[in-house]
């Protein structure tokens, strides 16, 4: 799975000049025994530590929105 976030995240920072992610509720989306495993399972956060990195390492702008 990192192998694939690294690839994921590198190609969205080569690709693009502005990264926006916004900021979800994952903590209450975990309360959903349905998607629970699912949303644990994805790395999500791992997955914004490497964008966030790399966007700092190639000077790209990197913003987090919050929730509306």
């Amino acid at each position: 799975m990192t192998d694939f976030l690294h690839k994921l995240s590198t190609e969205i920072i080569r690709e693009n000049q502005t990264i926006v992610l916004e900021d979800l509720n994952v903590s209450g989306m975990v309360k959903n025994r349905k998607l629970s495993r699912a949303i644990s399972d994805l790395g999500w956060r791992q997955f914004r530590t490497f964008l966030e990195g790399k966007a700092e390492k190639y000077g790209r702008d990197f913003r987090v929105i919050s929730r509306p």
